[in-house]
């Protein structure tokens, strides 16, 4: 296995170099700083193919959040449609309870007034009797 030297910073001491294994063997026929781009140009590549998956990932997680809010929007324009339904028969219901209550007052007021009438008629026919002494 080939080494490839690497600095290592001492405080307040003299630098030292120490040998880390390499990659890939230097070929004899190019120099170090062409294996350097080539690294440079394959972290590039990592790196756009990571922007890309992450990319990815954002617009899934998009694409799921904007699921979720369609089925959110659509659940409460269901509930607002129930809710005026159960507005409008309410207000059918009051009204009818109106309705019903305005026929009550009308029949309490015909029951007092036949009750008069024939409390009046009763007086009439049958007189009260005469005081005792």
């Amino acid at each position: 296995m080939m080494t490839e030297p690497s600095y290592t910073a001492r405080p307040l001491s003299q630098p030292s170099f120490t040998e880390l294994p390499s990659q890939a063997p230097h070929a004899p026929d190019h120099a170090p700083w062409m294996d350097v781009s080539t690294q440079i140009s394959s972290l590039r590549t990592r790196m756009e193919e990571l922007a890309l998956v992450h990319d990815s990932r954002f617009y899934s997680m998009e694409e799921h959040m904007d699921q979720y809010q369609t089925g959110v929007t659509s659940r409460f324009d269901h509930f607002q449609q129930r809710v005026e339904r159960i507005e409008e028969r309410m207000d059918q219901q009051q009204a009818t309870f109106k309705h019903l209550q305005q026929s009550i007052d009308r029949i309490d007021s015909r029951q007092a007034s036949h009750h008069e009438e024939m409390m009046a008629y009763l007086r009439s026919v049958f007189p009260p009797p005469p005081p005792q002494p």
